[in-house]
């Protein structure tokens, strides 16, 4: 049995619903149309990721119940027949994380030996977190205590005794307030970075594990990594950064593993992150930075907004301008460029 990897904790947020959403008609302007309309009816999203392939946009959200009839009713309106699904769940979040791939690998590996099928992955500054099925968070909340050990908590019945009585805590609630200008801590940017962009069956999660964990035997830390909706039902689509350098070997690794998989790879990038002291309660955020996108003609690939987190990668030769768009939508102390 492989040894223990020592971690903070976990939270779950529970009793949310999750809503998945395809625009395959090449609107680049979709996910800041999309997150305007909620914004517009004061809606939080508790979750967010999005990526582009070819002009086709792929999105995973996570609402509160009280507002999923809002949703749902804003897409129908707005965008006809746009093909989404939607399930109740929760959303597990795993800390810290700290970029590791080892932390991923061991993640995806329990979770495809258990036949835990996430809908949705997202990295954060401080947390990996992945939506689940309602009827599958006892299972997955379980499992996490094979790979991992936890400081708060032995085992999976005392992480139970912990949260009596926190239930509420861990909801996300809407600020009260709005800013003229959002703020954040830091602006986070790294240059010289690969997207990958791996379409697979859904039960090749785990296999996937063997190759983050040969990524980190290599000291390739991700920068970013989300997973998005893929047309085939039972597909999902990988997108995650790493460093350029190493890119030859990256997807060889990935196909001596699953041969058959399709990969696109987009290169040289960059991966920008921030962090907020509202990014969790407040709605509108999202809207107010993808206009901002838009506005300055930034081809935006991915993005990530998962536990008071921003992170998103954009081409490598579109740097400066979104570094000015970033800076004129919310109040920004300090740039620090990463190695």
């Amino acid at each position: 049995m492989a040894p223990q990897t020592r971690l903070g904790g976990f939270k779950l947020l529970k009793e949310v619903v999750w809503i998945s959403l395809l625009e395959s008609n090449q609107n680049k302007g979709f996910p800041a149309e999309f997150c305007h309309l909620l914004a517009g009816e004061k809606i939080n999203l508790l979750f967010l990721t999005c990526g582009n392939h070819n002009g086709a946009w792929g999105l995973d959200i996570v609402a509160d119940p009280d507002n999923a009839d809002k949703v749902f009713k804003l897409i129908e309106e707005n965008f006809g027949k746009i093909k989404y699904e939607t399930v109740r769940g929760a959303v597990l979040s795993l800390f810290p994380h700290k970029s590791d791939p080892e932390i991923t690998a061991a993640l995806l590996d329990v979770f495809g030996k258990e036949g835990i099928d996430p809908n949705a992955l997202a990295y954060s500054n401080s947390a990996i977190s992945a939506v689940l099925r309602k009827e599958i968070v006892d299972k997955a909340t379980k499992s996490l205590f094979e790979p991992f050990s936890f400081s708060a908590y032995r085992t999976p019945a005392d992480w139970k005794l912990a949260q009596k009585g926190k239930e509420q805590l861990y909801k996300e609630v809407v600020a009260s307030y709005q800013e003229k200008q959002p703020k954040i801590y830091a602006l986070e940017w790294q240059d010289g970075q690969e997207l990958l962009r791996v379409n697979l069956n859904r039960r090749d999660l785990g296999v996937m594990g063997n190759a983050f964990r040969d990524f980190s035997g290599k000291d390739r830390a991700f920068s970013f990594l989300v997973s998005n909706p893929s047309s085939e039902k039972t597909a999902t689509n990988l997108l995650f950064c790493l460093p350029e350098s190493g890119r030859q070997d990256s997807t060889n690794m990935i196909r001596d593993l699953i041969p058959e998989t399709l990969m696109d790879r987009i290169s040289p990038v960059s991966v920008f992150s921030m962090n907020g002291p509202h990014f969790g309660d407040r709605y509108g955020i999202a809207s107010e930075l993808l206009t901002a996108f838009d506005n300055a003609r930034i081809d935006l690939l991915a993005l990530s907004c998962s536990i008071h987190s921003i992170t998103g990668v954009v081409p490598a030769n579109q740097g400066d301008s979104t570094i000015d768009a970033i800076q004129a939508c919310f109040e920004v102390p300090s740039v620090i460029r990463k190695p």
